[in-house]
């Protein structure tokens, strides 16, 4: 007899409120249950015989919420249906859920349909999930898109010492963790209005999470360095009365240039970040250049510089 010809032994599911539900029904039929770890292993190993594959961060994220707490019942369910190559329902949606229960070791309340269609398996997870960006907007906040991108752009520079984009769906930060972090961090919401202005002022020479991360860099290495922040990009974006050895002046000829420039010969966001956190430390201490420093692709990133020989303006 082959495994998936097995008789499962998990027949019922316990109704909250009382009763059962069966998972072999051919009738449709809905209720509300509370999934616990070997409950969830049973139904795994038992039932999910005819599915997409596992996706190891997807399932990861689940585990981790539900130790969070954070992890909530939503309505959607656990779906089970009748396929014509087995004997018994098999899952046809809820994987990730049912394997997260198991790695978090929590019991979680969950909706259970029974009855469906195996065909509609084929349709299940194909619409378009919910951005962090459109919660963030429901959340009341402007700026939705760009105060998520900003936000993930700032994660990696703030945790992992990385200037680059986000990696999509192999991102690390979950969406709930994004929106705790922009909470968390009421600046950003300042950064992503600085950045916004520059880089329309530059046409996009140097892109808007880049320009956020530096003003967010700059901007938290002490109290008074917001006002040095915002005071930097101003003359930046201005770049009025400038001599033509002051390093904004260089910094803003070098944008201007690198506008032109296409592909793998336009520096990268780890290139343009350093250069600028750079000609920050030369303005703020006060120093002229003949000409800005070259940056490698692999170099560290450089530390706000505590000497500070200007006058607010």
């Amino acid at each position: 007899m082959t495994p998936q010809m097995r008789r499962p032994t998990l027949l019922h599911l316990p109704r909250q409120g009382g009763g059962d539900i069966k998972l072999d029904s051919r009738v449709p039929d809905i209720a509300f249950v509370k999934i616990s770890p070997s409950m969830a292993r049973i139904l795994l190993d038992e039932r999910n015989h005819h599915n997409r594959r596992m996706v190891a961060l997807a399932r990861a994220r689940h585990a981790k919420a539900m130790r969070d707490k954070r992890f909530v019942t939503t309505g959607d369910t656990l779906k089970f249906g009748h396929h014509p190559n087995f004997a018994w329902a098999l899952m046809i949606d809820g994987q990730h859920r049912l394997a997260a229960i198991v790695d978090s070791g929590q019991a979680f309340v969950t909706g259970i349909a029974v009855g469906i269609d195996h065909e509609a398996q084929q349709y299940t997870d194909t619409g378009r999930p919910r951005r962090v960006h459109e919660t963030l907007t429901l959340n009341g906040e402007n700026n939705g898109p760009k105060l998520e991108t900003l936000a993930r752009w700032v994660y990696r520079l703030q945790n992992e010492g990385t200037v680059r984009k986000h990696g999509g769906g192999r991102d690390s930060l979950s969406g709930y963790e994004l929106i705790d972090f922009v909470e968390a961090n009421p600046m950003l919401r300042d950064c992503v209005s600085v950045a916004r202005a520059t880089y329309r002022r530059f046409s996009g020479a140097v892109n808007m999470p880049t320009l956020g991360c530096v003003w967010w860099y700059i901007a938290n290495a002490g109290q008074t360095y917001p006002a040095l922040a915002d005071e930097y990009f101003q003359r930046i974006t201005d770049g009025t009365g400038l001599a033509a050895n002051d390093p904004v002046y260089l910094l803003r000829e070098r944008i201007h240039a690198s506008a032109a420039l296409k592909g793998g010969a336009k520096p990268s966001p780890h290139q343009q970040f350093c250069l600028l956190v750079k000609v920050f430390n030369a303005w703020v201490e006060g120093r002229t250049m003949r000409r800005l420093p070259t940056i490698a692709l692999d170099s560290p990133l450089p530390t706000v510089t505590h000497k500070v020989a200007i006058t607010h303006s």
